[in-house]
């Protein structure tokens, strides 16, 4: 399995390598890619060696030194760039950042012809359940969701939803 990461050399970057890392260990990944973009020739070197050293000492803390590690620097614009190297390397999985709004990650999942790992700061934020919800769960076992505070007009319980079954054994579900 390949994966490409793509960084920024951005105080984010390390998150994405470590969440790519993540990825590569889960799923068994043996062939392991990182690229930024430069604007010039003369970045190459300086960006090389940024790159290097933080993709090397992530590896080192997800104990994937044992597989293919390449490290890519490219020269352009980060997009079209990034867009190009998955094309040519055809990863199983590539992984990008999103911190900004507005962002350039939807328009390279647009140009990419792979799955696409985008990580942001924010995940979803869950609000903390409901006791009386879950009380009310648990004493109709099921058969209502919601305590009289969040029952909706539309949906005040689960098998009101569900047809009735033309089965003899008299089951709402089968």
């Amino acid at each position: 399995m390949r994966i490409l990461i793509a960084v920024d050399r951005s105080e984010y970057s390390e998150i994405v390598i470590e969440h790519g890392l993540d990825q590569a260990v889960r799923l068994g990944a043996t062939d392991l890619h990182f690229v930024t973009a430069v604007g010039s020739a003369g970045e190459i070197p300086a960006a090389k060696l940024v790159l290097d050293e933080a993709v090397r000492d992530w590896t080192d803390t997800f104990h994937v030194t044992d597989r293919s590690l390449t490290v890519h620097v490219v020269e352009g614009r980060p997009v079209p760039a990034v867009a190009a190297l998955a094309a040519q390397l055809k990863p199983d999985l590539l992984v990008i950042g999103r911190f900004n709004v507005p962002s350039a990650s939807e328009l390279l999942v647009s140009l990419v012809e792979c799955p696409v790992l985008v990580i942001g700061l924010e995940g979803h934020v869950l609000e903390a359940q409901c006791p009386a919800c879950r009380e009310t769960r648990t004493a109709t076992e099921g058969e209502q969701l919601f305590c009289e505070a969040h029952a909706s007009d539309y949906l005040p319980d689960l098998t009101t939803r569900i047809p009735s079954s033309s089965s003899s054994s008299g089951s709402r579900m089968w």
